[in-house]
């Protein structure tokens, strides 16, 4: 919360420890704090979720992703919209996707895109395929050479099911038969 926030509150809280009714504006500044305050904590995971995604990308050499506004609004209706079951189920939408969920307490994004990028290990770059059995997609998504921007979102889902992350990357990856790094095409020889 700004200092001029706190100045403006501090009177009705004054007020309240003395035992006097609160004056009806603190409601409103008190839901204009609330807003200021959930601004603030969406741009901090915005950054943290872009700051873990080039992070990750410049290991290999890759151009840092850059945050995108639209993208973070797709990811945040789909994210609504899986809000009441909480399934992974893709959006189906026109960009590349990864999702992540949690029974526990939200998980940092940097810790999320952490667990995408765990799958470094289940990638064999010479067969271009994921270890059987293993999954290596939201990796290759992460770092995938021609994607140019991100947007992400995390919600808390109904009656303690979980939490889920949805990133949305456009252009998306994962072409069949193309490689993350580089524009060489793989054939089943």
């Amino acid at each position: 919360m700004s200092p001029p926030c706190l100045l403006l509150l501090l009177p009705s809280l004054l007020l309240l420890s003395a035992g006097e009714s609160a004056p009806a504006f603190t409601v409103e500044l008190t839901g204009t704090a609330a807003r200021m305050m959930n601004k603030a904590r969406k741009a901090h995971q915005s950054s943290e979720f872009l700051n873990a995604h080039n992070t990750a990308r410049g290991v290999h050499g890759m151009p840092p992703l850059r945050w995108d506004v639209g993208l973070t609004r797709f990811a945040s209706q789909w994210a609504r919209k899986r809000k009441v079951d909480c399934k992974m189920v893709h959006s189906g939408g026109p960009y590349g996707e990864n999702m992540f969920w949690s029974r526990a307490m939200a998980w940092s994004p940097s810790k999320i895109v952490a667990q995408w990028v765990g799958e470094r290990s289940n990638y064999n770059p010479t067969s271009n395929s994921c270890s059987p059995g293993s999954m290596c997609g939201h990796y290759t998504q992460v770092v995938w050479r021609t994607t140019t921007s991100v947007g992400c979102a995390s919600i808390k889902c109904y009656n303690e099911t979980g939490y889920l992350a949805v990133c949305e990357y456009n252009p998306p990856g994962n072409y069949e038969g193309e490689r993350p790094f580089d524009a060489t095409v793989v054939t089943d020889t």
